[in-house]
């Protein structure tokens, strides 16, 4: 287990330890109160945290299952995505608490997210593949903006604009570049497609997955070697491996 899955996993093991420990409390509160409402409460709030406990048990189970090949039911498929949405904001809250990794933890979580997306062996056409691009992997010296059309581009080579435009014209995929949220939002609502291959840094990664719950999205994290936002790189490989992927077979 690589040091991002165990720091992962760790914080899943803190959140339900946290969760135990607050239903403790709750329940010696529950049998000093004597006021009969407060103690409906306490039922009630003890009742919730024992369907979470066993909620997030059951997500660690299933990632186990997965990890270990192991087909699940379009259903768990759904409802573990679901529920990864809602645990998210709970893991980034208790790494902050903790003091770990937050970018380790998305890490995770957009591995977790391609895995979940493998297991349901999606199939669809070239036209119905988004493929998504932050601007920051254009040179930053670069005079030609691709956020309109990225084949705007020269195709100098100086940056990986170049290697995505010639696999989007070899697959004859979509290729859009945004400069945030709401501009993938508007290429989403715009171009309609039924799988989105997104490349984007942890945190907006991460964030996209959760905003986009109905379409699958797979997720590639850029390289940043001269710091974030700023000529950010790659591996076009994986965009070719993700379209090869969910292309129908001919």
């Amino acid at each position: 287990m690589r040091k991002d899955e165990k720091r992962f996993l760790f914080i899943l093991i803190a959140i339900v330890a946290i969760l135990v420990t607050i239903s403790m409390i709750s329940v010696f509160f529950l049998f000093l109160e004597s006021i009969y409402v407060m103690r409906f409460l306490l039922i009630v709030f003890l009742f919730a945290l024992s369907i979470l406990i066993i909620t997030i048990i059951w997500i660690i189970f299933m990632l186990y299952r997965i990890s270990s090949n192991k087909e699940i039911s379009s259903k768990k498929y759904k409802f573990l995505r679901r529920i990864l949405g809602v645990v998210y904001p709970f893991l980034i809250l208790i790494s902050k608490l903790f003091k770990v990794d937050i970018d380790s933890i998305r890490r995770v979580y957009g591995k977790i997210n391609n895995i979940l997306i493998k297991t349901k062996n999606i199939r669809v056409s070239n036209e119905e593949i988004l493929v998504l691009l932050p601007h920051c992997l254009q040179d930053s010296k670069c005079e030609h903006k691709i956020t309109n059309e990225i084949r705007n581009c020269k195709m100098c080579g100086k940056c990986d604009i170049k290697d995505i435009v010639n696999l989007s014209n070899k697959y004859n995929v979509d290729v859009a570049v945004a400069t945030g949220g709401t501009l993938a939002r508007e290429w989403i609502k715009k171009k309609k497609p039924k799988a989105i291959i997104a490349v984007a840094c942890e945190r907006d990664l991460a964030s996209g997955i959760n905003d986009v719950k109905v379409i699958p999205v797979i997720g590639i994290f850029n390289e940043r070697p001269n710091g974030p936002c700023f000529n950010t790189k790659v591996d076009v490989k994986k965009i070719e491996e993700a379209i090869k992927y969910l292309l129908k077979e001919e």
